[in-house]
């Protein structure tokens, strides 16, 4: 190595170590290879609700809205997806593409997001999902999990969280719903922070349990 290669190479090593302490990690993006159905996965709703089958309304707003849960583990894990349910059929949210999922920090930081472009598989009654890199997360802290819908319509459940929701396994707890209109979506999506009326717009994480050290 030359004399002047060496003096470059050497500066470029010291503006990365300089630089470094600056670097910001970008949120994990969809990755494409994400199961829509994992038989690990816990989600806050079950298909056979009464919660779900009783109490269920369709919205006639039709405005792109960022529809949003904030809820807790309580324990450790990954999350790798959104669900939500709409009272819609495939065919109609397939003409609502691209449909964005989201996972963020209470505070903000958005950890996670990705989109389905081409299609969208659901499950009965009405669960449709879009996944996203596997992100951790920790017992006890709270997030926010999030979903965007083209054209409204959403589903909801009035006054839905009067109280907290507990999915079957006690492992994740819903404590709130928000949202935020706006039809930008990806990394430019606002973080929800609306409320209404306590209203469930019945959005779950896709949440996998860390598994027990054998």
């Amino acid at each position: 190595m030359t004399i002047r290669l060496r003096f470059r190479f050497w500066v470029m090593a010291g503006l990365l170590a300089v630089l470094a302490p600056f670097a910001v990690s970008a949120p994990a993006r969809a990755e494409d290879d994400v199961p829509t159905d994992q038989v690990s996965a816990e989600y806050l709703y079950a298909a056979d609700d009464a919660y779900l089958n009783r109490r269920v309304q369709a919205a006639s707003d039709t405005q792109d809205v960022l529809l949003a849960m904030e809820w807790l583990p309580t324990v450790d894990g990954t999350v790798n997806g959104a669900r939500i349910c709409l009272d819609l059929d495939q065919s109609e949210v397939n003409t609502r593409l691209p449909l964005f999922a989201y996972l963020w920090s209470a505070d903000g930081q958005l950890l996670a997001f990705g989109g389905a472009y081409e299609g969208i598989s659901g499950s009965a009654p009405c669960f449709y999902d879009v996944g996203f890199a596997s992100v951790p997360v920790t017992a006890g802290q709270h997030y926010v999990v999030g979903f965007g819908i083209r054209g409204g319509q959403y589903s909801y459940v009035p006054c839905g969280f009067r109280r907290n929701i507990s999915s079957a396994s006690g492992n994740i707890v819903g404590v709130s719903s928000l949202y935020a209109y706006t039809s930008l979506v990806g990394s430019l999506a606002p973080f929800p922070t609306e409320t209404w009326w306590k209203t469930d717009y019945l959005v779950s994480p896709r949440f996998t349990p860390t598994t027990p050290a054998a």
